[in-house]
C-alpha cells in the first residue's frame, strides 16, 4: 500500500462501551478500545480505520456473503462481476426473476449486528461525515477467470471505456463518485474478507493504492481529484464489502432503484 501522507487521529466515542454484542456466541467479547483514523492524503480526505469490525462480526458477515440468495448484478457491471444484496429486507422477485428493490411494502429484518447499541450502525455514525444513511447493502466483486471475463463482457460498457475485452484489468473502471453538488459528502467500503489477490482500491491522481484487509473501513470523497477504480480480482475468492454514503442533506438521500443500481 502506498501512502502520500499518514496522520493518525484517535476517536473515542465508544471507549468503554460494549460493541461486540451480536448473536453469534460473543458473550465474552468486550470491545474496549479506540478507533484510529489513518489519513492517506495530504488533504485528509481519504482515510481508513483498520479492524473496524470484530472477528465475530466478520464471521457473521461471512454467513451472509456465502448465502447465494438475494444477489443481483448491478447495471454498471462490466462483465457480470458486480453483485449487490440487501441484507435487511426479505428478498422478493418479479415474474422474470429479477430482484424487487426495497419499498414501503418490503418486509424489514432486524439485524442486531447493525442495530444493537455500539453495533455497526452506531460505530459508522461516530466516524463518518455527518449525514450517513443507515443501510445494510453488500457488494461483491466476483472472481472470474480471463475466459469468463471475455465471454461475459458487456459490449456497450467496454466500448464506453475504450478498452479491449481481452485486456480487462479492472473489476470496476475509473470513475469519480458524485460530490457535494449531488448531495454526497463521501462514500465508504467496509471490507469483509481478504482471502483473495488483486481487488485493490486505486486512485488515478494520487499515489494511493489500498489493499483490502478484512474488517477495514475505507472512506472515499467525491470529485475528479479522487477518481478511482477497483483492480481485477485475481482469486481464488471473490471480494466482499459493505458499502454506502454520507449525504449533505440526509432528508434528500436517494432511494435505490433498478435504474441506478
Amino acid at each position: 500500500m502506498q501512502w502520500l501522507h499518514r496522520l493518525s487521529v484517535r476517536t473515542t466515542p465508544f471507549h468503554g462501551v460494549k460493541t461486540g454484542s451480536i448473536p453469534v456466541g460473543a458473550t465474552n467479547l468486550w470491545y474496549y478500545g479506540y478507533m484510529e483514523k489513518i489519513y492517506l492524503d495530504e488533504n485528509k480526505k481519504v482515510w481508513i480505520i483498520e479492524d473496524f469490525l470484530t472477528k465475530e462480526e466478520l464471521d457473521w458477515f461471512k454467513t451472509q456473503t456465502d448465502d447465494a440468495n438475494g444477489w443481483y448484478p448491478t447495471m454498471r457491471s462490466p462483465y457480470k462481476n458486480i453483485l449487490n444484496k440487501f441484507l435487511n429486507v426479505v428478498p422478493k422477485y418479479h415474474d422474470d426473476g429479477s430482484i424487487e428493490f426495497p419499498n414501503e411494502n418490503s418486509e424489514i429484518l432486524n439485524l442486531p449486528v447493525f442495530s444493537n447499541p455500539g453495533g455497526v450502525w452506531d460505530r459508522l455514525e461516530s466516524v463518518l461525515p455527518a449525514g450517513y444513511k443507515r443501510h445494510a447493502t453488500l457488494q461483491t466483486f466476483k472472481y472470474m477467470t480471463d475466459k469468463e471475463i471475455v465471454s461475459n463482457a458487456n459490449e456497450d460498457i467496454i466500448k464506453e471505456y475504450g478498452v479491449d475485452r481481452s485486456a480487462i484489468d479492472f473489476a470496476m473502471y475509473w470513475h469519480e463518485d458524485p460530490g457535494v453538488e449531488n448531495n454526497i459528502l463521501a462514500s465508504f467500503s467496509l471490507y469483509l474478507n481478504d482471502d483473495f489477490e488483486g481487488g485493490e482500491l486505486e486512485f488515478m491522481h494520487l499515489s494511493i493504492k489500498i489493499k483490502p484487509k478484512a474488517g477495514m473501513l475505507a472512506v472515499i470523497p467525491g470529485g475528479k481529484e479522487y477518481t478511482h477504480r477497483v483492480n481485477k480480482v485475481l482469486g481464488p475468492n471473490s471480494r466482499h464489502t459493505l458499502y454506502g454514503n454520507s449525504f449533505v442533506n440526509l432528508a434528500n438521500a436517494p432511494v435505490s432503484t433498478a435504474d441506478d443500481c
